[in-house]
């Protein structure tokens, strides 16, 4: 934002971050629907204060942010109406402030199971279309973030290509360690739904923003049709994804907090 935002910063991980905060705040605080644009600015404010390091962060450059932030609103807040609600959401929040989002964990796992870059963006869409959506706020983000992943697997025939990972379903169940019956299976199932729902409302913005060819143009992609969770479990309990080989535990398929992190991955652009 402005020449206060950290260049180096990743645009997804802020969307992700904001998007945490106010559904955080929401869920702990009830906000009176003229307050919640404060909110949502305030939100970001965080977001992209967390991103900048401790070492390189200016308080010029919190000012400069919250007076940018106060700017969009057309006037309704000012530069310390931002600061202000944004220091009690951290002050509620608290430790929640630092959850890993489903981004977090989507580039992890597609690290640990093979990606592309047209992978990448098309699950990204997934993600981004399920946190927009009120449906998906039973789920953890391990789970929507693994449900992303394996979607992201399954239009080869539409140019979403994928690196051929030998056991990458064994990897993902053992890295994203959510429950495939009652949690994955039924996530994949509700993304499948969703990502048929919004195909062609060309007036979304995350349909906009997904149609930019920079983005591989993954809103266009034509949705299979929807399956149920008794398919995807199916799926996902099959051959190679099974866990009950001691050789899926060994070290060398372990999965740690780092993996998936590495900066060669890069980021969707705003």
């Amino acid at each position: 934002a402005h020449g206060a935002w950290d260049s180096n910063a990743d645009p997804q991980d802020l969307l992700f971050r904001t998007f945490h905060y106010i559904d955080a705040y929401f869920a702990c605080k009830r906000v009176r629907r003229t307050e919640m644009q404060l909110v949502g600015v305030a939100s970001t404010f965080l977001a992209a204060s967390q991103a900048i390091s401790a070492a390189s962060r200016e308080h010029q450059q919190d000012d400069e942010l919250a007076a940018w932030l106060a700017f969009v609103t057309d006037g309704g807040y000012t530069a310390d109406n931002v600061k202000e609600v944004a220091h009690q959401i951290t002050k509620v929040l608290g430790f929640r402030m630092h959850t890993p989002t489903a981004y977090t964990f989507l580039r992890r796992y597609l690290r640990k199971v093979g990606w592309t870059q047209e992978s990448f963006s098309f699950a990204n869409y997934l993600i981004e279309l399920a946190v927009m959506n009120n449906g998906f706020s039973n789920y953890t983000p391990q789970a929507i973030a693994a449900a992303a992943t394996v979607l992201s697997r399954q239009y080869t025939l539409q140019g979403i290509g994928y690196q051929n990972i030998r056991c990458w379903k064994t990897k993902l169940l053992q890295c994203a360690c959510v429950d495939v019956a009652t949690e994955l299976a039924p996530c994949t199932a509700r993304l499948s739904r969703l990502h048929a729902a919004e195909h062609g409302r060309a007036y979304r913005f995350v349909n906009k923003k997904y149609m930019w060819r920079g983005l591989h143009v993954v809103a266009n992609i034509k949705p299979n049709p929807p399956a149920d969770a008794a398919h995807f479990a199916a799926y996902l309990s099959s051959e190679e994804a099974t866990i009950t080989d001691p050789k899926v535990f060994s070290k060398g398929l372990m999965c740690t907090p780092e993996d998936g992190l590495s900066q060669d991955m890069g980021s969707p652009r705003q």
